[in-house]
């Protein structure tokens, strides 16, 4: 690294820092929105993260400006390490990253150093943001839920960047994991709030750029990242595993022609072998039952040689019957036998897309954020209606803007897992219930014969590319 520039400026309050890698276009907004602040007492560090577009053509405007400091690396190192590199150059007592493509609301620092000074136990301040198009164009407004007063479950983690953290938490955290290359504010949130409180404010006091070369682009990406992350965190901080049993619930009555539908060959093995294999692969799981008032199904089951198979009753296994009975009658017998899970999952054979590490990031989503339940969904971004006294009216607060309740998310029926505790004859989830993301593809149920011909290309692509990868 060449320290390009180096002013002495007396100790600022605030280090605003910006990674930049190959963002020249949107650079000289996001550094003009700093020098915009209301509050005076920031720096700005800038670190051109090996660049090859006009970026140093943009810095070289800023070189001689007394409270910024402008750095170069001679390579890409990515934004964890860069992140790490601004901490340690990083003056003031708050620390704020900003993104390149993004900028700030001209009272953004006034706003969120008050809040840090009034709450002196408070380690992020995070606040809402307008969403803005490639040219700058707001298209809507985020507004998050307020910590305690609207939401207790911090499930959903802050928008780092612009987030406002004290130097001295990221510090104790030590800063960025740098063996993750997306996703890194949500690595940094977990860890953060296992020891320190947070807080946020509703104003937006941020423009957050979405467009092509956004990281939210690449879901499948950022969604096994999340799930590495957790598994990385569990195994960290040792936290002892929870003993959890899988009930793999199959109705009899829903045949094919003479077979029950779970034994109906799919991509060339039975419907329900695809559930059973992700339960054994997780690893997760201290005992995997299989229940079923099918004498074939049963059977077929027994055949798995760590699957213990376990008889239902026609009437609990009636079609649209609720599933709790059914859970509660395998929890008994299993308690006849001296065995009480801490947690039960519940594994359906529809959902054969569902694959072991969906599984395990469910279990560790119920331990990291200590919650009752947690059920596999997918993001829906779609305006919903509902039916009124003048016909349509939208789910959805306003259209440009969209309120954390606004945020719609789809069952997929592919895992639910609740504390053993919280089950009842009524319900089978706890009132915390978290939640993990599946990708829309991954999310699909057989229940017509079109998801069964859609889920069965999916799945013989999946094993094309199985032969194909080394």
């Amino acid at each position: 690294m060449d320290d390009t520039h180096a002013a002495s400026v007396a100790k600022p309050k605030v280090t605003v820092y910006v990674a930049t890698y190959n963002y020249g276009e949107y650079l000289k907004q996001a550094i003009e929105s700093v020098l915009r602040q209301t509050y005076l007492a920031w720096e700005l560090i800038i670190i051109d993260d090996g660049s090859t577009d006009g970026t140093k053509e943009v810095l070289a405007d800023y070189l001689e400006r007394p409270k910024i400091r402008i750095y170069t690396n001679s390579m890409n190192e990515g934004l964890t390490r860069t992140s790490n590199r601004a901490i340690s150059l990083a003056r003031g007592e708050y620390i704020i990253r900003l993104d390149a493509d993004d900028y700030l609301d001209e009272n953004a620092l006034l706003v969120l150093v008050a809040t840090l000074d009034r709450y002196p136990d408070v380690a992020l301040v995070y606040p809402d943001y307008y969403v803005v198009s490639e040219d700058g164009e707001i298209l809507r407004l985020e507004r998050r839920s307020k910590i305690n007063d609207e939401v207790e479950l911090l499930d959903l983690p802050a928008h780092t960047a612009c987030s406002m953290i004290r130097k001295t938490c990221l510090v104790e955290l030590g800063g960025y994991n740098e063996g993750i290359r997306c996703q890194d504010g949500y690595d940094l949130w977990i860890r953060l709030i296992q020891k320190y409180p947070v807080y946020n404010v509703n104003l937006p006091l941020f423009y957050y750029r979405r467009h092509q070369g956004s990281l939210t682009t690449y879901t499948d990406r950022i969604l096994r990242t999340r799930h590495q992350i957790k598994r990385d965190f569990v195994n960290r901080n040792n936290i002892p595993a929870l003993n959890v049993l899988a009930i793999v619930p199959v109705r009899g009555a829903e045949r094919t022609g003479d077979a029950p539908l779970a034994l109906r060959p799919i991509a060339g093995r039975p419907l329900m072998d695809y559930t059973m294999d992700a339960a054994v692969q997780s690893a997760g799981f201290e005992r995997i039952v299989v229940t079923s008032d099918s004498s074939e199904v049963l059977a077929h089951a027994d055949g798995f040689p760590s699957i213990q198979t376990l008889s239902r009753s026609a009437e609990l296994a009636k079609p649209h019957s609720p599933i709790e009975p059914t859970v509660l009658h395998v929890l008994n017998k299993l308690e006849a036998e001296g065995y009480t899970p801490d947690a039960v999952a519940l594994l359906f054979v529809n959902s054969p897309l569902r694959e072991a590490r969906h599984i395990q990031m469910a279990i560790d989503t119920l331990q990291i954020y200590d919650c009752d339940s947690v059920i596999s969904v997918r993001e829906d971004d779609s305006y919903f209606y509902r039916r009124g006294k003048h016909g349509l009216e939208s789910l959805v607060t306003e259209r440009k803007l969209r309120q954390e309740r606004d945020l719609f998310y789809a069952d997929t029926g592919a895992i639910g897992l609740s504390k053993t505790s919280v089950i009842t004859p009524q319900s089978f989830f706890g009132r915390r219930t978290s939640h993990i993301i599946m990708t829309k593809e991954e999310s699909f149920q057989i229940d017509s014969e079109f998801e069964f011909w859609l889920i069965e290309q999916i799945l013989m692509k999946r094993n094309r590319e199985k032969v194909v990868s080394p």
